[in-house]
Formats: C-alpha cells, structure tokens, sequence
C-alpha cells in the first residue's frame, strides 16, 4: 500500500483564545506520562454522502478549526509543565491511496502499513513533538475506491483515551452542523499539579529492545460468553465482565510465552492495569473532563516460574477492582484534590517498588465503552475502530469494541520472538481469532 502526501497545513481555531485561558497547568499524572501520542484510527466505506474529496477536506477542515476554539490547547505549545494556548494551531494532512483498495485493507489489517495513516511522517521528530508541538495531528487518507480513513494523534501529556474519544465525537458533531458542549480542561484540579523537578526513574532501554510487532485478536460475542463462563467457574465470585475476562487470559498466554522463551531473568512478572476514573466517580470528575484521569496499578504478580490459572487470575482482578470501588467509595467525602492527592500519591508508591531489573510489566489497557463508533461526520458511522498509542510501547495491549459492540479487538503489541509463541497459543486462540476480515 502506497500512501502518497497531497498537502499539509496548519489549522489554527477560528476564534482567538481569550487572554485568561492561555496558560493550562498539567497534572503530574500528566507530566509523568512517556513521550507517546494517544492515537485512533477512523475508517469509513464509499457513501453517497461524499460529494468529492475537496468538498469533504474542506468540511473536515473547516469543522477541526471551529472544534480548536472549544479544545484550544490542542492548538497550543507545551512549556515545561503547562501549555501555552497560543493558537498556534494543529498539522493537518492529506493523502491519497491509489494502488491498493480500502476493502483489499480491511481484509487482512497490516499493523505495519497502518502506521502510514498517521500524519507522524510529517514533523521532524515525533518524539519531541509529544512533549512541545504540535499537539494534534490528523491525516485524511483518500483511497481510490472511495473509502477513506482518518487518523488522529494527540499528545499522551493531555490526552488519554475517554480524551481522544471526546474530542472525535465533539468534532463529528460540529461537521454536522450540531451544538458541541465545551469540554473540561481541569485534570490539575483532580491530581496535584505537575512540578518540573519531579521525575519518575526512566528505563533508558524502553522501546531499544528486540523490535516489537503488533498483532490484532478478535473475540467474538459467542466465544467471550465461553470465555466468561470458564472464568466464572472459579467459587465465590461473580460472573466476569468481557474485559476481565480476557485481561485473565491474555495475562496467562503472557506468562507462560515468557517462561517457555527465558528472555527475561526478571523476578517477577506484573500486569499493569489503567483504570478510567471518569466513570466510577462521575460526581466528581465529568465526562467532558479532558486530560489524564486514570489510576493506573499493578493488578496481578507472579514469579519467574509461576503458572497462572484463568479462574484465579479474575478473582484477583476482581478483587483489585473492588478494593479501588470502596477506596473511591470511602474518599469521596472529601474534596477533590485530596482523592487525587491520595491516589496519586497511592500510584507513586506502587511504581516505586517497580524495578526494570526485576520486574517485567505487562500492561492491558481498556477502550471499550467508548463511543469511537459512534463517530460521523456526515457521511455515516466508521466501519473500523482503531485506539492505540505511538510509538507503541513494549508488552501493552489495547481492548476495544468490535463495531456491533458485543465483540473485543485486543492489540497486542510484544517483541517479535515472543509474539511468535504468543500468536501460536492454544488456550488463547481457542477464543480469539488472529487478525479476521474487518467486512463480515
């Protein structure tokens, strides 16, 4: 597949930002975060509705200046620990794809080409552009056949994944013509505010190991019902969830790749597990709020020769899920920047018992339940959902709703040698299927 370049321009909002929001402060859950874009994939069929491509980039255009006025940092700069929201404006790109149909794609996803439809190409350098500029990137690709796709990045230092959704659904609703409610700039309110002389211990060797490669596992409705139903098997618990489910299952086919290959002498192995918190203390933090509102934990440990059974590792998720409800629970009586206080200071120690010489983390990230297919900018709903960070981070993997909501995508992005024995897994692939047509 080739991904020719037609233009690329800078959108700026359509109004200037007021004098009084020109400086936003980060989180130091903001600030703490890897230099990585939160990234998602849009992929739309041929509709009627689409006019000519100039008629749609000059609606998508038109409609991302006017959706900055509301998300104006997004058009800002990074310095240090806060942004300064000068109107400088987002990259946006066009391209076209001539040689190779969106059905021909969407048959069989290459992970490796789909990294050609984020406009990353374009600046410099990626990696010192999450940390200062630009903020927001969008590359609408135009294939041949009709279809198109749209992907979109933003700077993890403010945006998680309920962010990204929030803003793709505020900007599909401004092409069509609707009202967009302002989002909530105001995660500093909830954890402490960022400091500069705070530093988290880097491991210098992140992301410079064996390369890593992507691979995409559906699980369809009827074989998660399965997979719940062997989970649920364990006493004295309560039937899982999709997600809970597959975490258990996917951390197991971890496990047992990782102890069949010995690359690692580390003494124990972690699943790092973020938890959205916009949806467990909705009094206190709205929908709308945009910027990193998560807990993140180590959820499930075990030693370098340890087995894992599903069944035990869900009653563990379960009961980590718990503990957090009753700690929210209990805490939400005091205000909150004290929660936050408390839970990040929680988080803190946690990651300060983490060694990167005796700990090999895994991590299952959850997008599901996030209105991404919901997503239309006036020519019908994306046939193809797509969440992800870039660049991609060793052993992480992202969940995400199959398009009729019932089913789960995992991305699971490990170091080739173990991919190969991981995509190979009886137990796993005994409910998932490897890379499936997206048309069915």
């Amino acid at each position: 597949m080739e991904v020719k370049t037609i233009s690329k321009e800078i959108i700026k909002p359509s109004s200037t930002t007021p004098n009084d929001l020109r400086t936003l402060q980060l989180s130091v859950y903001d600030h703490i975060l890897p230099p990585i874009y939160t990234i998602a994939y849009l992929f739309y069929t041929k509709n009627d509705l689409i006019i000519s491509q100039e008629h749609t980039s000059h609606k998508l255009k038109t409609s991302l200046s006017q959706t900055l006025t509301k998300f104006y940092p997004l058009a800002g700069r990074i310095n240090g620990v806060t942004i300064d929201c000068n109107d400088e404006g987002a990259v946006f790109v066009e391209a076209r794809v001539d040689n190779y149909p969106l059905s021909g794609f969407l048959t069989s996803p290459d992970f490796k080409a789909l990294e050609q439809l984020l406009a990353l190409d374009v600046i410099e350098n990626p990696n010192e552009g999450v940390v200062t500029w630009p903020l927001l990137l969008v590359k609408a690709t135009y294939f041949s056949c009709g279809g198109m796709a749209i992907g979109v990045c933003i700077t993890h230092k403010i945006a998680d994944a309920a962010s990204i959704s929030t803003f793709v659904q505020s900007w599909g609703a401004m092409a069509r013509g609707e009202e967009v409610v302002g989002p909530e700039f105001v995660a500093a309110n909830f954890y402490p505010p960022a400091n500069e002389a705070f530093k988290l211990p880097i491991d210098e060797k992140a992301n410079k190991r064996s390369s890593n490669i992507t691979k995409r596992f559906v699980f369809d409705a009827s074989k998660l019902e399965e997979l719940r139903t062997k989970a649920a098997s364990a006493e004295g618990v309560d039937r899982p969830t999709r997600v809970e489910s597959i975490t258990a299952l996917l951390w197991k086919g971890f496990v047992d790749t990782s102890r069949f290959l010995k690359t690692t002498n580390s003494d124990l192995k972690v699943l790092i597990q973020p938890a959205n918190l916009r949806t467990k203390i909705p009094t206190l933090l709205p929908e709308t709020l945009i910027g990193n509102v998560m807990f993140t934990s180590p959820v499930l440990s075990i030693g370098q020769e340890g087995e894992v059974n599903i069944e035990d590792a869900f009653k563990e998720l379960r009961k980590k899920r718990e503990d957090l409800r009753i700690m929210l629970q209990v805490d939400q009586d005091g205000s909150s920047s004290m929660l936050g206080s408390n839970l990040a200071y929680m988080m803190l120690a946690n990651y300060s018992g983490l060694s990167y010489e005796t700990h090999e983390a895994y991590t299952v990230s959850s997008w599901c339940k996030l209105p991404l297919y919901k997503a239309s900018f006036g020519w019908g709903y994306p046939i193809w959902v797509v969440g992800n960070v870039a660049p991609a981070l060793d052993n992480l993997t992202m969940l995400i709703d199959s398009k009729d909501g019932q089913g789960i995508e995992a991305l699971v992005t490990l170091p080739e040698e173990n991919m190969l024995s991981f995509e190979q897994n009886q137990e796993l692939l005994a409910f998932a299927s490897l890379n499936p047509s997206v048309l069915v």
